[in-house]
């Protein structure tokens, strides 16, 4: 990146004021398509990224996801079970992960890879990798991208930008990765696909913009929960009508309950006799177990611009390491989502962190370092708002191994801002 160039910024015609003031009305168009997006509150500006830091995502999302592709495949192999062990995986678990080890398994898992990164001052910095139904990044997103293109003012704001640059629209590559995925020729029916939820998130909006979306890209797309979908040898139905994809909206945690594990076992055994294929097996999520980042013997931490967040398994070799750099280091379980379980060390007192370390060496976490944070101005009605960090970017793969490559240099990108109390995480501006 030139040293000139920052790695996100807000354009230059959101700071205009008749174009910031209609950001009071954003939320309400947004909440409009569901009641449930409440909840989510979109902030208003979107961002721009710069291409040095575009290219430095690009290329450490595809170097970080080859490795842990390489690492997966080991870990499966391993008749043992021991390196999955190492991972959190109990004997069961393990067993049940590895029976599903195939070269094709990983290739799916690494097309729907999503890297996320934080911005600090030595560049971008990846610290997770999301793997498997990421339906919710993919229904905001779009949906976030068509009502910001419905106010007053957006053609002059992308116009003061990259000509033809517009915001993700993320059921594109999406579409297109699952239509691969699909024995149905591009002058046959619209292949249907049937995104299947949990009962707790059968009436949330996301899944159904997903599938909203998804639509848009030719599939006939529908939701369903788990009870209302059946297995018939090499046949799976939805709603009485034959699918051609089935895409399960699970969490691992939710995955791995009896209930839904079943589900996932009757649908992978329909696959196997020649049906629908079943997007995000519970191996895809090796992919982001976050243990899986961390360094290797004899593998020293990155300290080059950009690239990995330097990631070490904790283990009681460290701790006295560990309790001298708190300031510098974040714990993260190696199996978790949403943000459950992680300690920031420099949020909290240093017999917290003392306690918390203890603790997690009962199962697999990882020590992160700290990437310092920053903040970013932004247009508001009337005045001006500093946005505090505290969400990640997302980077999300597109080709075939989940390696995002851009169609042309370009130069910067679009990115969303994430809402108020989830927001973006704007490391190091």
């Amino acid at each position: 990146m030139r040293s000139n160039e920052p790695a996100l910024r807000v354009p230059d015609a959101a700071w205009d004021a008749s174009f910031s003031q209609l950001g009071t009305a954003l939320p309400a168009r947004f909440a409009a398509h569901h009641e449930g997006y409440r909840r989510i509150r979109p902030a208003f500006a979107p961002l721009v990224v710069s291409s040095g830091a575009a290219r430095v995502m690009w290329d450490t999302t595809r170097t970080c996801m080859a490795r842990l592709r390489a690492r997966a495949s080991r870990a499966l192999a391993d008749g043992s079970g021991s390196t999955l062990g190492g991972l959190g995986h109990p004997p069961d678990e393990a067993s049940w992960l590895a029976s599903m080890h195939t070269p094709a398994a990983l290739d799916m898992a690494a097309s729907f890879a999503r890297a996320d990164f934080v911005l600090g001052p030595g560049g971008p910095r990846l610290v997770e990798i999301n793997v498997g139904p990421t339906v919710g990044g993919i229904g905001i997103l779009d949906r976030y991208a068509e009502v910001v293109d419905e106010l007053p003012g957006a053609a002059e704001l992308f116009r003061s930008e990259s000509p033809g640059v517009r915001l993700p629209r993320p059921a594109v590559p999406w579409g297109s990765a699952l239509r691969r995925l699909v024995d149905v020729p591009p002058d046959g029916p619209r292949p249907r696909i049937v995104l299947a939820v949990t009962d707790e998130e059968a009436d949330i909006p996301i899944p159904h913009d997903a599938a909203h979306y998804l639509t848009g890209q030719g599939f006939a797309a529908t939701v369903a929960r788990t009870s209302e979908i059946s297995f018939d040898g090499a046949r799976a139905e939805a709603g009485g009508q034959r699918v051609d994809l089935v895409y399960g909206c699970f969490t691992y945690d939710e995955v791995i309950t009896p209930r839904y594990r079943a589900f996932v076992d009757a649908a992978l055994a329909c696959h196997a006799r020649g049906g629908p294929v079943y997007v995000a097996p519970p191996v895809f999520s090796l992919l982001g177990n976050k243990a899986m980042l961390a360094t290797e013997d004899g593998e020293q931490p990155p300290d080059e611009p950009g690239g990995v967040a330097a990631t070490r398994l904790l283990t009681p070799d460290v701790l006295s390491w560990a309790r001298a750099e708190r300031e510098h280091l974040v714990l993260k379980p190696a199996i978790g989502y949403g943000g459950r379980g992680v300690v920031i060390g420099r949020a909290v007192p240093a017999e917290v962190w003392d306690e918390r370390l203890a603790a997690a060496l009962d199962r697999p976490h990882v020590l992160q370092d700290h990437v310092a944070s920053g903040s970013l101005d932004l247009p508001v009605p009337a005045r001006t708002r500093a946005l505090r960090s505290g969400r990640r970017l997302p980077l999300r793969g597109r080709s075939l191994r989940g390696v995002p490559r851009p169609r042309r240099p370009r130069r910067n990108r679009w990115c969303r801002q994430r809402p108020p109390g989830r927001v973006l995480r704007a490391r190091g501006l």
